[in-house]
């Protein structure tokens, strides 16, 4: 670039920012201007009629969320009752059961019989239609409150209108089950003589050879649910005036919020203030099952007649009608405040669009002459700054590439300082462990001997960890035949006195299964993972630390699951764990390489795969949460 171009060059600089900041902010301000205007024309224009499409959209929303909640009442009505019927036989047994190991001792079987008659004859649930009964296993009744005349009789070939066995088939499906649901048809009275639906629930009493049940009349549960949801309709408010209508198929109010309404005829009441013709409507729209429709109405509390529009829609199987709406001169004063409210806010943003535009350009342009000012000295520096930056880069790249051969000799060397912590660790411990007794006079030749022992398998373990690293990258390291249970016996005795130190259970489930691979760098990576899992255990003072080691084949492979209830790992970091130097210990506890190591292990040495999850499980009937290693290895390579 010569002189001449480069002076002209910096008098664009200087003078075409505060040029181009001046036209901007004038465009801007012009563009939000106009569209300001236009959109305060078109919604003076179109409010009302999008006011009331918004109220209309919005008592069809309020209809809709409450006909899917009133459905879904009727889906779960069966279930509904199931689980109640469980509930209370469940219940009922245990103070049944209660009883029996309270007296078995000093009463005879027929006085606790009669013990637990007495105490289960008046329980009643279901607004106290629901009874329990009682039959023994050859099919004789033992307990009936309402027909106590039935008691001590042979039932077993009861059946039902519909030609059903009501005991004798139970009593046969509880030979193979200890509970179940069963359906049949019984008379609700002497009076009423038709049959209903009945859904019982029964349940084995093993101890006196006995089955507690229940039933209840699907229709009477289904009258409870109906009334249960009636009282949360009356609750619902969603606005002024706004409030929902419930009808019967007879046409009578069954739900309103003029409680002087309820049980009248519907279309009575809208005579009084509707023309035949809206009536008409209306019965239209209840063939078709949903609809809107305008009539008159008084507003709640008032004597004022109102035109309201409204939005019904029918209920399946009850024969109801819900229905809600909004009184249309509620709607006209709302429109006009909300006109009200679009003017002031269009006057208070026309001000500010102007306020704005000035502030603008009293910053913009001297702010821009001081940015062409910064520009142009800095421009004049560049150019002397360019090789400065080459040469330096240059600098940079070459400690680079010094440094990561430094990391990884580093690297190298965290690894052996890690793979030894343990083992020492452990020889430290026996050692002193010895010398203690000797000190005590205590003469166990066993522990000395387990003692001495442990001490030379980590002798060896230390110098056999050399030869793993230093086989580590070498593609010629020799494998060999071994037995899956022979390496966790070698990993667990390595670690034996840090679990029972700590209390910590471990459960193994292991196939007899052998595999030709490297056997010291699976116990390498069993021996990080099963530490690691013993001290997340330690961290989260878990009392009842448990570690489960299970291998099992799967086709070609061998698949190895360890897992523990130390409560699992954070989801923020679980795809981090295998990062090197990714640690949640402290310093003195980890470096970050052992997990990272036992993934080079598995993946590049020993063509297996490693993943970790998080698992609950139940054990010993209490639910556990932890941390789960998977590791599939094929049995031969």
């Amino acid at each position: 670039m010569n002189y001449k171009n480069e002076k002209q060059l910096l008098i664009f600089i200087r003078f075409a920012l505060p040029i181009l900041a001046l036209l901007f902010t004038i465009a801007i301000t012009t563009f939000l201007y106009i569209e300001k205007k236009t959109k305060f024309n078109k919604l003076t224009e179109e409010i009302q009629s999008t006011f009331i499409k918004n109220k209309k959209q919005t008592i069809k929303e309020q209809i809709d969320n409450l006909y899917y909640y009133i459905v879904s009442e009727q889906k779960d009505l069966q279930e509904n009752l199931k689980k109640s019927l469980s509930y209370e036989v469940k219940q009922t047994h245990k103070i049944a059961k209660n009883i029996y190991y309270r007296y078995k001792h000093n009463h005879s079987k027929d006085e606790i019989k009669e013990m637990i008659k007495a105490a289960i004859r008046e329980i009643r649930f279901n607004n106290d239609r629901a009874y329990f009964f009682i039959i023994d296993k050859e099919g004789k009744n033992q307990l009936h409150p309402i027909m106590p005349e039935l008691e001590g009789k042979d039932v077993y070939n009861t059946r039902d209108s519909k030609g059903s066995y009501i005991v004798k088939e139970p009593l046969e499906l509880l030979k193979k089950k200890d509970e179940i649901f069963y359906n049949w048809y019984w008379v609700k009275s002497q009076e009423d003589k038709k049959e209903y639906k009945k859904i019982g629930f029964i349940k084995n009493f093993h101890e006196l050879n006995w089955v507690i049940g229940t039933g209840e009349y699907l229709e009477e549960f289904s009258k409870d649910t109906q009334e249960k949801i009636l009282k949360q309709i009356e609750k619902l408010r969603y606005g002024k005036n706004s409030y929902f209508i419930v009808t019967n198929k007879d046409e009578k109010y069954i739900s309103h919020i003029n409680k002087n309404l309820i049980n009248k005829d519907v279309f009575k009441i809208l005579e009084e203030t509707n023309t035949t013709e809206s009536i008409d409507t209306i019965k239209k729209i209840l063939k078709t099952k949903e609809g809107f429709v305008t009539l008159d109405f008084f507003k709640p509390n008032s004597n004022v007649v109102s035109s309201k529009i409204i939005y019904l829609k029918n209920i399946p199987n009850w024969g109801w009608t819900i229905s809600t709406g909004f009184y249309v001169d509620d709607a006209s004063k709302a429109i006009e405040d909300e006109k009200k409210r679009i003017e002031k806010e269009y006057q208070e943003n026309l001000k500010n669009l102007l306020f704005i535009f000035l502030i603008s350009i009293i910053i913009l342009v001297p702010l821009f002459f001081y940015i062409s000012f910064i520009i142009e000295k800095k421009f004049k520096k560049y150019k002397d700054s360019i090789q400065e930056h080459i040469d330096e880069n240059q600098k940079q790249y070459k400690l680079l590439a010094q440094k990561s051969k430094l990391t990884a000799m580093g690297e190298m060397l965290a690894n052996i300082a890690h793979q030894w912590k343990q083992p020492l660790s452990l020889i430290t411990t026996s050692t002193s462990s010895i010398k203690l007794n000797k000190e005590l006079g205590i003469k166990d030749d066993e522990f000395l001997y387990k003692s001495i022992d442990n001490i030379q398998i980590n002798a060896n373990h230390l110098a056999e960890t050399i030869n793993d690293f230093m086989d580590f990258f070498r593609p010629d390291k020799n494998k060999n035949k071994f037995f899956m249970k022979d390496v966790i016996a070698k990993t667990l005795k390595l670690l034996s006195s840090q679990f029972q130190a700590k209390k910590i259970e471990i459960i193994q489930q292991i196939q007899d299964i052998s595999i030709i691979s490297y056997e010291r760098e699976l116990l390498q990576v069993l021996l990080n993972i099963i530490s690691n899992s013993k001290d997340a255990i330690l961290e989260n003072s878990i009392e009842n630390g448990l570690i489960f080691i299970e291998i099992y084949k799967n086709e070609n492979n061998v698949i190895i699951e360890i897992k523990d209830n130390a409560k699992g790992i954070n989801e923020n970091i679980k795809e981090r764990i295998f990062e090197p130097y990714f640690t949640t210990k402290n310093k003195a506890q980890g470096t970050g390489i052992g997990l990272y190591m036992s993934q080079e292990i598995i993946t590049k040495h020993m063509n297996g795969t490693i993943e970790v999850d998080n698992i609950q499980y139940e054990y010993n009937k209490q639910i556990e949460k932890g941390a789960i290693f998977k590791i599939t290895l094929p049995i031969s390579n």
